[in-house]
Formats: structure tokens, C-alpha cells, sequence
């Protein structure tokens, strides 16, 4: 009898640990359930918010390319024009021209859902996901962008700039803007010698291969923005 109570018990014993057992493994499957549940609505919200925020930053890409364009385009007319004639040159609206050329802009994108997902360790909700390798040359492409956008910056500020100071009116160039303290200059140089001179020549086709080098990574970021747009893309829809 004695042998029969305590193989019952042992019985009865490894029951409870099998219930027990299973108790555990349901509430981890039910607290992983839920952790994936919460990771997904994260998932969604981020995506969400990506795809706004890289929507507003292909308008700020087309704003700034327009721009980027007319400046080019105006640097490439004042190239053409070294080593013309006083007749061909009076026949040119060179202040608008410079204007074109050297009006200031720069490039601000939106990135706070981007950097808070890098920065907060959010990376990990898209594992083996493209998202993860987008976000990853989006991080790295803004700082090649970044090193492109000082470099003529710099150009400017430090050559071109400071080279035009004794040669163009800034006054009746920026009358192109109506700025309020724009307008005919009284003491306008002639701008027939500037247009004789190499050294504006070179100081123009350097400008113009500084802007065409960022411009290969302004293509790079538009065919970048439109991917991110179309990876989170199916995440917005899915709300509707």
C-alpha cells in the first residue's frame, strides 16, 4: 500500500510540474504574441511617418534642383560669354545673370523620423528587411551630400565670391530679388574687362564641376527618396 501512495503521488506530482510547465509556456507565448502585436503597431506608426516625412523631403529634393538648375544654366551663359565683344555683352541682362548664379539656397531635409529610428535603436523592427539597408545608405549618403554642399559653399564664399567684390554691383544684381535696399548702382564698374579675363573663365568652370559633382549625389538622393517611399508605402495603404 505503501508503494501505491507514493507512486500516486509521484504521479499526482508530475502532473502539477506538466501543468506548470505548460502554464509558463502559454503565458511566454502569449507575452511574445503580444510583444510582436506592440512591435508591428510600432512598425506601422514608424513606417508611417517615414513615408511623410521622405514625401515633404522629395519636394525640398525638386525645390532645390530647380534652383540648382538655373544656377547652372546661368554660370554655363556667363562661361559662353568670356572673350565676347562690348556689343554682344551690352546685349545681356548680366546683373539677372549673376543673380541666377550666385543666389543663396541651401538644402534642409527632414529627418527626425529617420534619425530617431537609427539614434533609438529602432532598427531592430526591420531585421532582414530592406528598410534597415535604406535607412543605412540614407545615413551614409547625407554625409557624402553634406561633404559636396560645403565644398561649394566654401568655393563660394571663400573664391567667388570675394573675387566679383571689385568687379560686378551686388547693389543692381540683387535688384533682380527687389530686395528693399537694391537698385541702380552709382558707381557700377564696367563688366567688359571681367569678361576678358581667364581667370573668371576658370573661376566659372570650377563652380559649374563643383555643382555637377553634387549633382551626382542629388540624383543618387531622389532614386534613395523614392525607394523609402515605396517601402513604407504598403503600410499607409494598409490603414485606408
Amino acid at each position: 500500500m505503501s508503494e501505491n501512495k507514493t507512486a500516486k503521488y509521484l504521479k499526482y506530482a508530475f502532473g502539477e510540474i506538466v501543468l506548470v510547465v505548460i502554464g509558463i509556456l502559454i503565458a511566454l507565448s502569449i507575452n511574445s504574441w503580444n510583444q510582436d502585436r506592440l512591435d508591428q503597431l510600432d512598425k506601422n506608426e514608424i513606417l508611417s511617418k517615414l513615408h511623410v516625412e521622405f514625401q515633404l523631403n522629395k519636394k525640398i529634393l525638386q525645390d532645390y534642383t530647380l534652383t540648382m538648375d538655373a544656377s547652372m544654366n546661368a554660370n554655363i551663359k556667363l562661361l559662353s560669354l568670356i572673350g565676347e565683344s562690348r556689343e554682344v555683352l551690352s546685349k545681356q541682362n548680366l546683373d539677372s545673370l549673376f543673380y541666377e548664379a550666385y543666389q543663396g539656397f541651401e538644402l534642409a531635409f527632414s529627418e527626425n523620423a529617420a534619425k530617431n529610428i537609427v539614434e533609438g535603436g529602432r532598427l531592430n523592427l526591420f531585421k532582414n528587411e530592406d528598410m534597415t539597408t535604406l535607412l543605412n545608405q540614407w545615413n551614409s549618403l547625407s554625409e557624402i551630400r553634406e561633404k559636396r554642399l560645403n565644398k561649394l559653399d566654401s568655393w563660394n564664399n571663400e573664391y567667388s565670391i570675394p573675387y566679383l567684390i571689385p568687379h560686378i554691383s551686388f547693389k543692381e544684381m540683387d535688384a533682380n530679388a527687389n530686395f528693399r535696399w537694391s537698385g541702380k548702382s552709382k558707381v557700377k564698374p564696367d563688366y567688359y574687362p571681367l569678361f576678358q579675363k581667364v581667370e573668371f573663365e576658370n573661376l566659372l568652370e570650377n563652380t559649374l564641376w563643383y555643382q555637377e559633382n553634387l549633382n551626382v549625389r542629388l540624383e543618387e538622393t531622389q532614386v534613395l527618396i523614392d525607394k523609402v517611399i515605396n517601402a513604407s508605402k504598403p503600410t499607409i495603404d494598409s490603414k485606408k
